[in-house]
């Protein structure tokens, strides 16, 4: 059935610039389509028929998606729109995942097409015995300005999937797991481009990474102890994790290994951790690869005493890197076979999160500020390894102190893309046929 359209235009008259005396065509529109049921086909049609600037509008109730429905005969690539529900547990997804097939939701980005999720709730729990990772909703493509906020995600080992040279922003969003599908619950899994960014200059305090911001997680029963953390970056991943309420979940950041470099960056600050309920995740953040900057968190219960830090390719195998011995051609050897920490710097290992031209940059991580239960929360190598504690020393690779100035500066909060959605459709929006005009250039969000 095709995509209803409705009467709402708006029409956007762009003003005389300053600068150059340039007038431009009273041209950009937008407009919003209803999807015609809430179902794969249709909102995948009302999708598909968009144009740059659109709203879909996803209408109330519940349906049932099948992971195959929504990729038969529906191009997963977006443009620059809105896809809006009616509001959480108002607009229902659930996923029946016993039929074959990519994501649910599965949503292709473009760069120069910045596109939004608001408003939905995406249930994982049709199958809670079924031993599939699954996914609710994934994020591939090239988009670099992306925002999903203000949905419910639940019950899904992997709830949403995003991967590639991709980032954006997650902003009041809640994350609600309980039930497991068989695999390692990892809520938010988030997959970087790799070997591009390991060989990029760092892009700290900027809008340069995917930024996790104001969201509630909240893990319940068996899922809420042990190793389940509900963040989980890997491949050069950058990322900003702030002002978030965590209650029984753990923040991990990989190190190199399962085919994939290790995550390259992340700020965590001003972050709510908890245990409630007979909860016991491992702990509340765990760094194993990369710079990373913990600051301003505040941790209740939790029985780990630190901020752990550690290296895996120092102790073990890390395929298919391998492991650091001295003799491995990616590490910087500096020390020689045999000895204790051979192979240092190690390839992906914390406080060397960049290879630029063949030679490694230290960049080391820095805590403070931080506390559990009222009292200092420290960063610390609770692996006695000693080839670990070689390779990530205090002083070193990580500091327990403020950076020192010019080290750093935290981007701007709230991010640009919570309050300057509306002008950024604007600037992208299609022109009215015949008009001649072309879009405007998105605005660049700066610090």
């Amino acid at each position: 059935m095709a995509p209803k359209r409705c009467g709402l235009r708006l029409w956007l008259v762009c003003c005389l610039l300053p600068a150059s005396g340039v007038v431009l065509p009273a041209a950009l529109y937008a407009e919003t389509r209803t999807a015609a049921a809430l179902t794969p086909e249709a909102v995948g049609a009302a999708i598909d028929a968009a144009k740059d600037g659109d709203t879909v509008q996803l209408p109330a109730g519940t349906a049932v998606w099948s992971k195959r429905a929504w990729n038969t005969g529906h191009s997963p690539k977006v443009k620059a729109i809105t896809i809006q529900g009616a509001g959480i547990d108002q607009t229902i997804i659930t996923v029946d995942k016993s039929k074959d097939g990519n994501t649910s939701f599965n949503l292709e980005g473009v760069e120069g097409k910045p596109f939004r999720v608001t408003g939905l709730t995406l249930d994982g729990s049709l199958h809670p015995k079924e031993a599939s990772w699954g996914g609710l909703m994934y994020i591939g493509g090239t988009c670099k300005n992306f925002r999903i906020d203000h949905c419910r995600f639940k019950n899904c080992d992997v709830m949403l999937g995003i991967d590639g040279e991709s980032y954006g922003l997650i902003d009041h969003c809640h994350f609600d797991g309980e039930l497991s599908h068989g695999g390692c619950l990892q809520p938010i899994y988030y997959c970087g481009p790799g070997a591009p960014n390991y060989r990029k200059p760092l892009t700290l305090g900027t809008a340069q990474a995917l930024y996790f911001e104001d969201n509630e997680v909240i893990l319940r029963g068996d899922v809420a102890t042990g190793d389940n953390p509900f963040f989980v970056g890997i491949n050069a991943a950058r990322v900003v994790i702030r002002r978030n309420k965590i209650v029984n979940a753990e923040i991990e950041i990989y190190g190199p290994g399962q085919g994939k470099y290790g995550c390259q960056s992340a700020e965590i600050y001003d972050n709510q951790f908890a245990t409630a309920d007979g909860g016991k995740p491992g702990g509340p953040i765990f760094i194993n690869a990369g710079v990373a900057l913990v600051f301003n968190n505040t941790v209740a219960g939790y029985d780990c005493p630190f901020i752990e830090l550690t290296n895996h390719r120092a102790f073990m195998e890390m395929p298919p890197w391998g492991k650091a011995d001295g003799k491995n051609p990616l590490d910087g050897n500096q020390v020689p076979a045999g000895q204790v920490g051979a192979g240092y710097p190690c390839f992906g290992q914390v406080g060397w999160p960049t290879n630029i031209d063949g030679v490694f940059k230290p960049s080391p991580c820095y805590a403070w500020n931080n506390t559990r239960n009222g009292a200092k929360y420290l960063m610390a190598v609770t692996n006695r390894n000693p080839n670990v504690l070689a390779t990530i020393k205090e002083g070193r690779e990580f500091f327990n102190e403020k950076p020192p100035e010019g080290y750093y500066k935290p981007y701007v909060y709230p991010h640009p893309l919570q309050e300057g959605w509306e002008a950024l459709m604007k600037s992208v929006a299609t022109p009215a046929a015949g008009s001649g005009s072309s879009p405007a250039t998105p605005p660049e969000s700066k610090p």
